[in-house]
């Protein structure tokens, strides 16, 4: 009997000295001025879903910016590209991504009939078919029209035969809309349960493994958007002379398992087109230690991302627990990801079924993407995989490749489009794909105005059995050899200050929204660094370039500003006292 408690008493000591506990994986403290970080945050661009009336914006801070170390994310009443309101939705989608976690967000909401802010999370890679199949999580939703309610909601595709249930609750909280709330959510292998202030307020247990009613083993990702009207937060109808409505987010920081006690590994994935430093070095790291990891691309790549992570670079890390690190590197000029299937169905399988009867599954053979079709449809759209968020540049001309074959032949559309909006075409083709694998490749040119969030996809709606795709590219086309800088054309921008320092002002000195890309050459002509690319500065807009993480050294410089119009090349001497 002795024995016997001896040997559970040392059983609990083993359990407690092995005990798990939340550590912090991901974070932001929103605490820099100026837009939010693109190494951690992207953007839906358009008019997306639920017949809502605003236009979500891209990189434009008066929808969404940092400000007295609070994130805010502003609707407005406005004409922006056809709509007459106008917003923004960040997504971590790639840079911020989870299977399981403890994730806590500090928020308050706006009020007002119409406003409709949300915290929610979406699979990364729609494993298991098109919304709500893959399922969607609620961390918190509002609308302006219940002023006293908040709602947390798991959505999947459900037994029933509907095609879409979901499990959540209504719950009341005097004003939301005066104070911070913090929202607390966690996902574990076996239930998910919501928090508000600490204090619970939903838990949805998993029924059984059926995906149908428990889609939530796979990654997702975060959302934070500000939606306005829409199918249901317009369901009374909208008040738009209290806009503009601001919704702030203090912080949001994800927590994951810490499994073991230290010292911890730390993992990286081999990488083809470049290698990474870490510093420092060691076997194993005990719990706290600070690593910084530098990505190195090969010639002709460029760092992309630390696949689910961000995309920083060097980026700091603090060991909490063993991980894997997955660099992504790319081809210089290249847009698409994952082209070659080396990462698997990453950045594939965002599937577009016009109708449920039409279905198909995709998996990464030995490298290829082979797709089944199971019961094909009688147009190409009918069946769509794509890939989305490629951006097309006005006037630029891109270089299509792709092997394709097929068990049984057939055509296929192959289309770039809008991921917004109307979702129209800027380009389609279709291509005749055999039995015997062959390379298509050609050329296009974006006439349209430049597009951040276009989708890129394969029409394949009328195959039957098995498809194959490999070694899909979509490349910029570029002049070769030295870069020639352009005179001064017009004068649009504004620089200060001039003498610069560690950051440099650029305002847009003119009436309209310019897309400018900015380039720093040094006396020879010779290209030092790409400050800005493709991306928008509002009318009067003043953006800062950092000019320390370049390292570039003190001196004088030439500035060039190019946008679709036409070109400015400035002098810039850079004087830093501590360079």
């Amino acid at each position: 009997m002795k024995k016997l408690i001896l040997s559970l008493f040392i059983f609990c000591i083993v359990i407690q000295a092995y005990s798990q506990k939340y550590v912090q994986v991901w974070g932001d403290e929103f605490n820099t001025p100026g837009l939010p970080d693109s190494t951690k945050w992207d953007y839906e661009v358009g008019k997306i879903r639920n017949a809502e009336l605003q236009y979500y914006t891209y990189k434009r801070s008066e929808n969404a910016r940092i400000q007295d170390t609070v994130l805010i994310i502003e609707a407005r009443k406005e004409a922006f590209q056809g709509a007459s309101y106008t917003s923004a939705s960040l997504v971590s989608r790639y840079k911020g991504d989870w299977l399981y976690g403890k994730f806590e967000i500090r928020a308050k909401v706006p009020t007002g009939k119409g406003t409709w802010p949300a915290i929610w999370m979406m699979p990364t890679n729609s494993e298991y078919g098109g919304w709500p199949k893959s399922g969607e999580m609620d961390i918190m939703e509002y609308v302006g029209m219940n002023a006293n309610n908040l709602y947390y909601t798991a959505h999947f595709e459900g037994t029933n035969g509907t095609g879409h249930q979901s499990s959540g609750i209504q719950t009341s909280y005097n004003q939301p809309y005066t104070k911070f709330i913090t929202f607390t959510f966690i996902w574990s292998p076996t239930k998910l349960e919501w928090y508000a202030d600490g204090v619970k307020k939903y838990t949805y247990n998993k029924p059984t493994g059926d995906y149908r009613v428990w889609p939530f083993d796979k990654m997702f990702y975060m959302i934070l958007n500000l939606a306005y009207g829409g199918s249901w937060g317009a369901q009374q109808g909208i008040d738009d002379t209290k806009l503009p409505h601001k919704f702030y987010i203090d912080y949001v920081r994800i927590y994951q398992l810490q499994e073991s006690e230290g010292p911890f590994s730390l993992n990286i994935e081999p990488a083809s087109g470049g290698t990474i430093d870490v510093s420092p070095k060691m076997e194993s790291y005990p719990e706290g230690t600070m690593v910084t990891l530098t990505a190195k691309p090969a010639e002709g790549y460029e760092f992309d991302k630390w696949l689910h992570l961000g995309s920083a670079n060097p980026m700091k890390l603090e060991v909490a627990k063993d991980m894997t690190l997955i660099p992504v590197f790319k081809k210089k000029n290249e847009i698409i990801i994952n082209g070659d299937f080396s990462q698997g169905m990453k950045n594939w399988g965002n599937w577009y079924f016009q109708s449920t009867q039409w279905k198909a599954t995709g998996t990464v053979v030995d490298g290829v993407y082979k797709i089944n079709v199971t019961q094909p449809g009688t147009a190409y759209w009918h069946i769509v995989d794509q890939q989305l968020g490629i951006p097309l540049v006005k006037d630029v001309t891109y270089l299509i490749t792709f092997d394709a074959w097929a068990d049984n032949p057939n055509s296929m559309d192959v289309f770039l489009s809008k991921n917004h909006s109307d979702y129209g075409n800027y380009y389609s083709t279709v291509k005749a794909v055999t039995a015997t694998k062959q390379q298509f490749s050609w050329t296009v040119k974006m006439a349209q105005a430049s597009d951040p969030n276009c989708r890129f996809g394969f029409g394949i709606g009328k195959f039957s059995g098995n498809i194959y795709l490999d070694n899909v590219s979509i490349e910029k086309v570029v002049t070769t050899g030295n870069e020639q800088i352009s005179e001064m054309q017009d004068d649009l921008f504004q620089l200060f200050p001039n003498p610069a320092n560690d950051y440099l002002g650029i305002t847009n000195t003119t009436s309209r929204t310019l897309q400018p890309t900015i380039k720093l050459y040094n006396l020879q002509g010779q290209l030092i660094s790409n400050l800005w690319e493709n991306k928008p500065i509002a009318a009067g807009q003043q953006i800062r370039v950092n000019l320390v993480d370049g390292e570039v050294a003190n001196g004088i410089y030439f500035l060039n500003i190019s946008t679709s119009e036409n070109s400015t090349t400035k002098k810039l001497i850079i004087s830093r006292t501590s360079n």
